[in-house]
């Protein structure tokens, strides 16, 4: 009897990841697609920790579904992959011999986040920077004063001086 037991409860376990695979699967072939950071440690055969930092686009559907703990293992296609490399600059993973898309495990996945816009091969984080606020460098670009305005001839006059173009 003990043995029928954990002949069904080894085989439920193994059916909750075949499942969770299979939906990695078709999540993957999901058309819409998103742009994602990623990190991704990965066990080496010298039992050694190796971190992975890719941007690529994946499955929107797939990606809803591993940020929300659905899918726990399976794998993941990220398509037009980039990456840091040297200088702190992004790279392109697609040349001569790779064809710009790498799948990684699911389960490798230290973080993931969504990004709004498509990173560019060659420029830095800085792509990534909220924009400063302009100062204007020519004093005539900044908007005159009051003050100043009250000298200046004005044809439509001020609210409520009874100026204008009539008067």
């Amino acid at each position: 009897m003990k043995r029928v037991v954990s002949i069904v409860v080894l085989l439920s376990l193994v059916a909750c990841d075949l499942q969770s695979e299979v939906d990695a699967l078709s999540s993957m072939r999901d058309k819409e697609l998103v742009w994602v950071f990623a990190q991704f440690n990965v066990r080496e055969e010298s039992d050694g920790l190796e971190s992975y930092y890719y941007y690529g686009q994946v499955s929107k559907k797939l990606y809803q579904a591993v940020s929300y703990n659905e899918i726990s293992s399976g794998f993941i296609l990220l398509k037009n992959a980039r990456y840091w490399g040297e200088n702190d600059l992004i790279y392109e993973y697609k040349d001569i011999k790779n064809s710009g898309d790498i799948v990684f495990r699911i389960e490798n996945i230290v973080k993931v986040e969504l990004i709004n816009v498509e990173p560019i091969a060659g420029k830095g984080y800085e792509q990534f920077e909220e924009p400063k606020d302009v100062v204007p460098d020519e004093p005539d670009q900044v908007p005159p004063t009051e003050q100043q305005l009250e000298g200046s001839p004005n044809r439509l006059g001020k609210p409520g001086s009874g100026q204008g173009l009539a008067g």
